[in-house]
């Protein structure tokens, strides 16, 4: 999109023009980024009226939760360690079996319960049940829970199950069975919904494959679609240094830097064919990635012309809402998002990487077999820094099959392989347990095109338009997104404890409960963030630099001073008994 430093001196040179000249001018982010400010003022002025128009409505909701979640937001670093240290814990003593909780969700798609059961290809039973270190017992479980044990401690795991809820769609539409027939060959059929997976294993012995039929009916044989080809394959005849143009070093240049991946547009039934055949060779090792294939066929469902799927194709898993990226650009963006579909044949690979705006992640496998490689961040206890014992890293990997999930946290780096045709959906996502980490993420971004621009010494050192599409162009993501971002996620949270405050207490208070707790943690952990955030010197400037508009710059900071009072007006009612959390 035009910038915005570049819209406004187009603007001053006709000073006549219509207001749809103007509006022409602006950027489309700008007006993204207008009409999100409009939506928080909307929001704002309802909180205001219910806050300021009567007592306080906080006063009379269940002290114990709001506590619980206060004090679980002020101990996210100590949580975080916690949970590292139970991964090296079982590390330490069992070696390189399964480190990591396998939970099973139930058919409502939200309870779930830690499977007792360790799969053989997961483990190598190199420890005893006595010296396993004691897990959670299988009990039913909430999405608050979830997110507390996993999502806030930062720490990875399997979910089985959401192929019988959220995925049942696409696990039924995209898998193919082959059956062997003794007199008659391979006969194929469409998986039904009879044929589920248990322990990620389909219950028949059937062979599950990618029903290509499907994508080429829905999709179009000749759909351009993403594909990544990596020069840097595994192979024996790529990592022979006189075969690899790059010299065999695993896709490092000559300074130990990553290489960029080049990325072929490829009509799909091409993309079929050369799957088939790098699966049986080592032909160019190419991957399907990245492909937002969910908003191609919502835009494709408008032509009536076209045949179309049901959609939505599949629905995001409780376990993994309030994600403020994908929710924030859906509604102020052009169209993006960080939803996408990965197909690739055996052998293929994402090598060694953490996922981008130290963002969580979730993986689910619709077809084929996986093997995760995860390096587990170093952690030291404090006996070990008594001694100056230096810790090493350590890594594990495991076996995602058909129908399952893999959750993976922020910061962790992981590599992943393509163990045979694999077709899987993942998403990036950001919420109020790793929001600190992605504000780290653009920090660390700010101060790196600050170094580039002082060496190039040719933008003013008020362009703070030009700084924020130099960042949005790095990392998809700019200050003032970040910033409306979390604003309006505690806006539209708020709300929601409001509304919850005046509803009739009934059978599902516990529900109702529970969602007041993990709404006010996620309130707590995200003010806490937006006070680091525009405390920053340059951020009302960059705000009114992508706004255009410095006194719509100086509303959002009004709206960020509103909404800080009415939190610690939430805080005060969460410390406004003793009771114990």
């Amino acid at each position: 999109p035009q910038s915005s430093y570049s819209s406004s001196l187009a603007f001053n040179r006709n000073a006549n023009s219509t207001m749809d000249d103007h509006i022409d001018a602006i950027s489309s982010h700008t007006l993204h980024m207008r009409k999100a400010v409009e939506d928080i003022r909307t929001g704002v002025e309802k909180l205001r009226t219910v806050m300021e128009g009567g007592p306080d409505v906080f006063a009379s909701m269940q002290t114990q939760w709001l506590q619980r979640a206060f004090f679980a937001s002020q101990r996210y670093q100590e949580e975080r360690e916690v949970g590292l240290e139970r991964v090296c814990e079982r590390l330490r003593i069992c070696g390189n079996s399964m480190p990591i909780d396998t939970i099973q969700v139930q058919k409502d798609g939200s309870s779930w319960c830690i499977s007792a059961e360790d799969r053989r290809d997961n483990s190598n039973n190199s420890c005893s049940k006595e010296e396993m270190p004691q897990r959670t017992p299988p009990e039913d479980n909430g999405i608050y829970q979830f997110k507390q044990r996993y999502c806030a401690r930062n720490v990875p795991c399997i979910i089985r199950g959401l192929d019988d809820s959220h995925f049942a769609d696409v696990s039924t539409q995209w898998r193919l069975d082959i059956q062997q027939n003794t007199c008659d060959g391979e006969q194929y059929r469409a998986v039904d919904n009879g044929n589920k997976s248990y322990n990620g294993k389909l219950e028949n012995n059937a062979v599950t494959n990618i029903n290509t039929q499907w994508f080429r009916r829905f999709v179009g044989s000749d759909t351009l679609v993403p594909v990544l080809i990596d020069n840097f394959s595994t192979n024996e005849k790529l990592l022979d240094g006189k075969d690899d143009p790059k010299g065999g070093n695993g896709g490092l240049d000559e300074d130990g830097r990553a290489q960029e991946c080049k990325t072929k547009q490829m009509k799909l039934d091409e993309w079929i064919v050369q799957c088939q055949k790098q699966s049986q060779s080592n032909a160019e090792n190419g991957y399907l990635k990245d492909w937002h294939l969910a908003q191609y066929l919502s835009e494709k469902h408008d032509d009536p012309n076209a045949p179309a799927p049901a959609l939505p194709l599949y629905t995001t898993p409780q376990l993994f809402e309030r994600d403020l990226l994908n929710n924030f650009l859906q509604r102020y963006s052009d169209g993006g998002d960080y939803k996408f579909v990965y197909w690739g044949p055996s052998g293929s690979q994402t090598r060694l990487h953490s996922d981008v705006l130290h963002s969580f992640s979730w993986s689910y496998n619709v077809v084929g077999k996986k093997k995760w490689i995860f390096h587990v961040p170093i952690c030291c206890d404090q006996e070990m820094v008594n001694n100056n014992v230096i810790a090493e890293e350590q890594c594990f990997e495991l076996i995602q099959h058909t129908g399952e999930a893999i959750f993976v946290p922020s910061t962790w780096k992981h590599e992943v392989i393509n163990l045979v045709d694999t077709l899987s959906i993942n998403h990036n996502w950001i919420t109020s347990a790793n929001i600190d980490r992605t504000w780290h993420c653009l920090s660390i971004e700010m101060d790196a095109i600050e170094n580039e621009m002082s060496k190039w010494g040719v933008v003013p050192q008020d362009d703070f338009g030009a700084r924020e599409n130099m960042l949005r162009g790095c990392i998809g993501l700019d200050v003032t997104m970040f910033t409306l971002m979390v604003i309006l996620e505690i806006v539209e949270l708020l709300l929601v404890i409001v509304d919850g405050s005046n509803r009739e207490k009934s059978a599902d208070d516990q529900c109702i409960d529970e969602q007041t707790c993990d709404s006010a943690y996620s309130i707590f952990r995200l003010e806490g963030i937006l006070h680091n955030v525009m405390k920053r010197s340059n951020t009302i400037l960059r705000l009114g630099a992508i706004l255009e508009s410095q006194p719509e710059a100086l509303a959002v900071r009004e709206c960020a001073t509103d909404i800080k009072k009415y939190v610690q007006m939430l805080i005060h009612a969460a410390k406004s008994t003793n009771t114990s959390c």
